[in-house]
């Protein structure tokens, strides 16, 4: 009977352990709603979706898309941004990675029937760290190339609901174009 209780102890927490052991995860989903500031003075909303996946040990493929639109006092601009390429990450401490972004960008924007096709590329250097196995912040600076040459800054707050699932926010300031606020849904894999 002992033994058997013990087993079944075991059985329980090793989903917990398991977590415990690597706390970075690179493979999810996530959901995300943005608000975006323009320094024109008008404001663009919009949903996105961001992928990443394992494909060898520290390096992900990653993508992503977000579909925004501009309302006043210029109206019915819709912005189409996508995104692709790889990651690599490294454990610097058991409570802080670092990771590097080599993206290809696309933006597709359309306003009264006409529109442009933008590419570039975009490349970033990051930092996650957890300051308690539910908290986690993730920082970045990146350089971006789409039609004009840009900079930014992006500070994030992820709580951990469970190992599986995560909500958070974020905020990033871009020297050129706007300042973006999302609310994000996480989900690990």
């Amino acid at each position: 009977m002992r033994l058997s209780a013990r087993i079944l102890g075991c059985m329980l927490l090793f989903p917990v352990i398991a977590w415990a052991a690597d706390p970075f995860n690179y493979d999810y989903v996530e959901a995300n709603y943005q608000h975006q500031s323009l320094y024109d003075g008008s404001t663009a909303n919009g949903p996105g979706l961001a992928v990443a996946y394992t494909v060898w040990s520290e390096l992900q493929l990653v993508g992503g898309y977000a579909h925004v639109s501009t309302s006043a006092p210029i109206s019915d601009i819709i912005n189409d941004n996508s995104y692709a390429g790889i990651r690599g990450e490294s454990n610097f401490t058991d409570s802080t990675d670092f990771y590097t972004d080599i993206l290809y960008l696309n933006n597709h924007a359309s306003y009264q029937g006409m529109s442009s096709n933008n590419d570039g590329y975009r490349l970033a250097l990051g930092m996650r760290h957890l300051f308690s196995q539910w908290i986690e912040f993730d920082v970045s600076v990146a350089h971006n190339s789409v039609n004009q040459s840009s900079n930014d800054g992006t500070a994030g707050l992820l709580f951990n609901a469970s190992s599986w699932l995560a909500v958070g926010v974020s905020y990033t300031h871009n020297s050129a174009t706007n300042n973006t606020s999302s609310l994000r849904l996480r989900a690990y894999f």
